[in-house]
């Protein structure tokens, strides 16, 4: 049985405890990866490291947010294509996804190296705080190429179903920053530079493994390695697709903007530090929301190419079950065992009472966030970028922002992190009922049809 056999017939479960492992293992060795960085920034260079990074941590995310507009618009064409069996896109994807990459990395690196003391200004920081966060930054933006072009192919791999071989070269990378970095941030005394090096030389790895992948033809579809061109057929709907990608990305780096300011406004350089650890807490117990929809976006998109909408339905049912399960066993880890996880990043803090709450209250939405990633992926993976893209601008522009400014103006920084409680209860209410009402179509379409 082929791998596309395999997914438009097997039974869900089977196909999601073979897909979910590892995609939830490689979004874990990432997720696992900021927290490493976190954990030894703050213990070899102490807390106004930590509040540098914190502040320079949403602007990597730009680079994420490109990789994801071609990873995310390549990869659900990839696997439409695959479901159609529409053999021309499949040999064209690659070489359009390589020109894209050279292309915004190229614009990323360029306006991040000059704008770096501006954004990292703008955001809150000041002083040795301000001087820290440029420094690392531009490190990093230098290595904006890898990180995008290993991540859309790496993404393009992803979407053909083999959630496996994409994984195994993300850990790889990971491990070796979580490597690296102790060397060049302590033994070798780099200092804050060290992390970012330490990051750029694993994308480095990344890119040269996934280019061995497809240049090895280990693909289960013909590849044209000749072709690099930027076709309309091909840019357009990789564009229009991934832009919804980005727009998560984009939005969530407004969202960090403008806490950070916020928090720069009602706190100190130790409040930036304690909102930075509670992000990376939070991004790591996302998981198994970000793993879940990886793993079921291949299945969503080969079905729906297929034009298989019952089963479309059913992987997006089942995979949500399975994790927002997941992600509850990890919110209440987090929620029992606070000052343990917060003290690896801040070994010497004391924790106060409202510390502790503000984590616990920021964190709470947790287990919401889960059936969120899976709408998300659901339309984006059956070419619906439009409406993805309105949940996102609505989460962040309509309801995250008005809310976050509103609050800490009753409750002090408390109401910074009770913002995505209220946040996510309007948002999960809109999720559902998009999701009902385009089950609703498809049910109508296979009536008529019928």
């Amino acid at each position: 049985m082929t791998l596309r056999e395999e997914i438009r017939t097997a039974n869900m479960w089977r196909l999601m405890a073979k897909l979910t492992p590892v995609a939830v293992l490689g979004m874990s060795i990432n997720s696992i990866n900021t927290f490493v960085d976190a954990l030894f920034i703050g213990q070899f260079l102490g807390e106004k490291a930590l509040a540098a990074v914190s502040l320079a941590f949403p602007l990597s995310f730009l680079a994420n947010s490109f990789a994801a507009m071609l990873g995310v618009g390549g990869a659900s064409l990839l696997s439409i294509a695959i479901g159609a069996k529409d053999e021309d896109t499949q040999r064209k994807i690659f070489g359009s996804t390589v020109v894209l990459s050279v292309i915004v990395s190229a614009l990323l690196m360029l306006l991040g190296w000059i704008f770096a003391p501006a954004m990292i200004a703008g955001i809150g920081g000041k002083g040795e705080v301000l001087e820290l966060g440029t420094t690392y930054y531009r490190v990093l933006v230098l290595g904006a190429f890898f990180q995008i072009f290993a991540v859309a192919l790496n993404m393009l791999v992803r979407a053909e179903g083999k959630i496996a071989a994409a994984m195994v070269m993300a850990i790889i990378s990971t491990v070796l920053n979580m490597i690296l970095n102790p060397i060049f941030i302590g033994y070798l005394d780099m200092g804050i530079a060290g992390a970012a090096y330490a990051t750029i030389i694993s994308m480095f790895l990344f890119s040269l493994m996934s280019v061995w992948y497809f240049v090895t033809n280990r693909t289960s579809y013909k590849v044209d390695l000749s072709y690099f061109k930027l076709e309309e057929k091909l840019v357009r709907p990789i564009l229009t697709i991934g832009i919804s990608a980005m727009m998560m990305q984009v939005m969530f780096v407004v969202q960090q903007v403008v806490v950070f300011k916020l928090v720069a406004i009602y706190g100190d350089d130790w409040d930036i530090a304690f909102m930075g650890a509670c992000y990376r807490c939070l991004i790591l117990m996302l998981v198994p929301g970000f793993g879940f929809a990886s793993a079921m976006q291949p299945v969503s998109g080969i079905n729906f190419g297929a034009k298989d909408y019952t089963r479309v339905k059913e992987a997006f049912w089942k995979f949500s079950i399975g994790s927002t399960l997941l992600t509850s066993i990890l919110l209440l880890l987090f929620e029992l065992f606070p000052v343990f996880i917060l003290q690896l990043m801040l070994p010497n803090a004391s924790f106060t009472p409202d510390d502790i709450f503000n984590f616990r209250i920021m964190l709470s939405p947790g287990f919401m966030f889960s059936l969120f990633f899976m709408g998300i992926i659901l339309f984006q993976s059956i070419g619906e970028a439009k409406v993805a893209g309105i949940v996102m601008i609505l989460r962040e522009i309509v309801f995250f922002i008005p809310i976050v400014i509103v609050l800490p103006l009753w409750f002090g920084i408390t109401g910074i992190y009770a913002t995505p409680v209220i946040q996510n209860i309007f948002l999960i209410l809109i999720v559902i009922y998009l999701i009902w009402k385009k089950f609703k179509s498809w049910d109508k379409e296979v009536r008529e049809e019928v």
